[in-house]
């Protein structure tokens, strides 16, 4: 490849992972597209960045649906005028990088203002602004000092956002001046590994999920997805897997018999090597004594993001936007079905408790996978409208968490290679899965949601999405009772 460069993206990548730089350039196509979620995290990263840039009344955006020669000739005449820069953009030997502010200091200097959407400075950070100065310095842009500006994560919104109070900004000059440190041996490197006509050749490791998911995975993983119980799906392994791995161990059944294991895990290859499933029968008869009917099977979903969206909450508070209930007199019989799911106007909290509260009569258990997750959105819904403060303790008291028996393994099938999530004890249990519907998961869901509601959709998708957001949910409750019923069938013998 002649005269490749890198920009500061794909500096970050080749930190990470050198075969996977190398495709980026020579194998692009090979790399599969930007998923859905993904884009959601890159849209919302870019809607930050154009809030940060009220804080500069007097900045310009240097534009950037043009080729990289003309941002860098449209840059080079904006610094004359001394005013912040949006997305200027400056090229150094086979440097690239556009950087989100660039704001004029002192004597001619300039200081660099990184723009993110979390809530505190993290190591890829560093990397990313060390390029960032290394290209820009290198092209002539007299840099002072190396920002970070984040999201402040106290912040409450009250009306419109105050973008003074969201974000909070740090100096990281000195942390970018380390990563600096052998900064050009690292690029030279990576210029090297894009030239080569053969993909090099990279063991996996931690850094296939260090500091994001690598998208070649399914590819160089491909020798351990092939094996269904391998050590990487053993509950809880977590960095022992690794020493397994290195050792040359990756199908579970060869883990040497000296090696330690939790209780957990020893019940987990043992169905795995029987093929039967291990069940607790005492203890899943214990746990189904507590059911006091009517049962109310519950689900939340929520949705969080960087800049709030509803008046008193905070950024990336999770926030219901529906739920699900399904209600059953008896494990047998057909059960009531009532949702909830907002339609984007008013406070989505107060709505969820005028609506769910008459739903839940004073007695009988509620129902729900994973109790503190629900407990808390309910606890933080009560917290910004306490009327229902004793309603909630009432509430509280009745829970169930139909998690309890599968986190504690009393209950394990093979199929569940390490998880006890409901997606995946579902159809372990009931043969039912999510593979007909449209959104599968609560990320899916919550993206979704996010699109139609605050996003640009004409209405006949906005209602389409909408149903497929209710069969989503429903699913999840009605899953719950047919848990319950598979459990019920299981507890019965010795």
């Amino acid at each position: 490849m002649s005269n490749p460069f890198l920009s500061k993206s794909k500096y970050v990548v080749g930190l990470q992972c050198p075969k996977l730089l190398w495709h980026h350039y020579n194998a692009k196509e090979e790399l599969p597209p930007v998923d859905e979620q993904t884009q959601a995290v890159f849209d919302q990263g870019h809607e930050v960045g154009l809030l940060a840039q009220k804080l500069y009344p007097d900045g310009i955006t240097v534009k950037w649906d043009v080729p990289f020669g003309d941002v860098i000739r449209q840059s080079l005449e904006l610094l004359k005028d001394k005013r912040p820069l949006f997305e200027a953009g400056f090229m150094f030997n086979n440097t690239y990088a556009r950087v989100d502010v660039l704001k004029p200091v002192a004597r001619s200097k300039w200081d660099i203002i990184e723009v993110k959407s979390g809530t505190s400075v993290k190591d890829p950070n560093w990397d990313d602004v060390a390029f960032q100065r290394y290209c820009y310095e290198g092209a002539g842009v007299p840099i002072r000092k190396c920002h970070l500006m984040h999201i402040d994560n106290t912040y409450v919104r009250q009306g419109e956002v105050d973008p003074a109070k969201l974000f909070v900004t740090e100096d990281i000059t000195q942390a970018v001046a380390e990563k600096a440190i052998g900064l050009e041996d690292q690029l030279r490197e990576m210029l090297r590994v894009i030239g080569l006509k053969k993909c090099p050749e990279v063991e996996i490791g931690p850094h296939c999920d260090d500091p994001y998911s690598c998208p070649l995975k399914p590819v160089c993983w491909k020798h351990v997805d092939d094996e269904e119980h391998n050590v990487f799906t053993l509950y809880r392994l977590g960095a022992k897997a690794w020493a397994l791995y290195q050792d040359g161990v990756i199908r579970s059944d060869r883990i040497p018999t000296d090696f330690r294991l939790t209780a957990s895990q020893k019940i987990q290859l043992e169905t795995e090597r029987t093929g039967k499933p291990h069940v607790n029968r005492p203890a899943v008869r214990e746990f189904l004594e507590q059911l006091q009917y009517p049962l109310y099977l519950l689900d939340f979903e929520t949705f969080q993001t960087a800049v709030p969206m509803v008046d008193g909450t905070r950024p990336w508070q999770l926030i219901p936007f529906q739920f699900s209930l399904h209600v059953a007199k008896g494990i047998n019989g057909k059960p009531a079905h009532q949702s909830w799911l907002w339609d984007g106007k008013g406070d989505p909290r107060k709505e969820l408790l005028d609506r769910l509260s008459p739903l839940l009569a004073e007695e009988g258990s509620i129902v729900v996978y994973n109790a503190s997750f629900e407990q808390t959105r309910l606890k933080e819904c009560v917290a910004a409208y306490p009327d229902y403060a004793g309603w909630l303790e009432n509430v509280l008291d009745r829970v169930i968490d139909l998690w309890a028996p599968f986190r504690a393994f009393n209950i394990y099938y093979p199929i569940q290679h390490g998880s006890a999530s409901l997606k995946v004890v579902l159809p372990a249990l009931t043969g039912k899965n999510y593979d007909e519907l449209e959104i599968q998961e609560g990320g899916q869901a919550s993206d979704e949601f996010k699109r139609i509601t605050f996003g640009e959709v004409n209405e006949k998708e906005r209602q389409k999405v909408r149903q497929n957001l209710e069969e989503y949910c429903g699913l999840d409750t009605m899953g719950m009772l047919d848990i319950l019923r598979v459990l019920i069938v299981l507890s019965k013998g010795k």
